[in-house]
């Protein structure tokens, strides 16, 4: 007897469906956990899915003086202190005890406080290696660079919070975006006495025309907690 001559694709076609029980197990699981980094709880509210997604660009923005760097440190606090790799890029003068007492973990971050060289290649580099690195560019960034790190970062899976003074010094689309709109200190008295603690007014957008969402934070309280404003005052 001769075997029956069945094309390939005839096979296939009588090939019995995979019941959806077993398709359900085989089919890989990835926990939220392994999408997202951690943050500090004041700050989980803020942010969609309560933390740092990977692979995406937060751009924080303000007027100098008005808390861009301490709050993008306070994002990565909580991901170092959870073991996560970061890195400080740009910024001029890291001030490391205020980031400690903001929550940063040192031994976790790695910085560079002026980059010689390129610094966008710097900043590719360290996402080889990192798991947010926390950029501040010397001037606004063009394109092709903010593309290469943007798509560098989707690719290892990272995440890029970017600080500048507007919203244009990042000229790409960023799935978040938080401004400080005002800042204030109190504690002064009557020009005596310390500051000692600052208030900030957030406003976050999200990409794609998300509504945007407003909120007040101390950074940091008097007691040097990062901690949502108590809407009663």
């Amino acid at each position: 007897m001769f075997a029956s001559r069945t094309s390939p694709s005839a096979r296939q076609h009588r090939r019995p469906p995979v019941p959806p029980a077993l398709r359900q197990q085989v089919t890989p699981v990835v926990q939220a956990a392994a999408r997202t980094l951690p943050v500090l709880p004041a700050l989980a509210g803020l942010l969609p899915g309560g933390a740092l997604r990977r692979g995406t660009t937060t751009v924080v923005t303000g007027p100098p003086g008005s808390g861009v760097t301490s709050l993008g440190v306070a994002l990565l606090a909580q991901a170092s202190h959870d073991g996560h790799w970061c890195a400080a890029i740009g910024i001029d003068d890291p001030g490391v005890v205020a980031m400690a007492e903001l929550g940063l973990d040192l031994r976790r971050t790695v910085f560079i406080p002026q980059v010689r060289g390129d610094w966008a290649i710097a900043a590719g580099e360290l996402l080889e290696g990192v798991e947010i690195i926390l950029l501040k560019p010397p001037a606004r960034v063009p394109h092709a660079a903010a593309r290469q790190l943007a798509a560098r970062a989707r690719e290892r899976r990272a995440a890029l919070v970017v600080l500048g003074s507007t919203s244009s010094a990042w000229p790409l689309p960023a799935e978040l975006t938080i401004e400080v709109a005002s800042s204030c200190w109190r504690g002064a008295g009557a020009g005596e006495g310390r500051l000692s603690a600052r208030t900030v007014e957030l406003r976050i957008e999200g990409r794609g025309g998300a509504r945007e969402q407003r909120s007040s934070l101390w950074l940091p309280s008097a007691r040097g907690e990062i901690a949502l404003v108590d809407e009663r005052g």
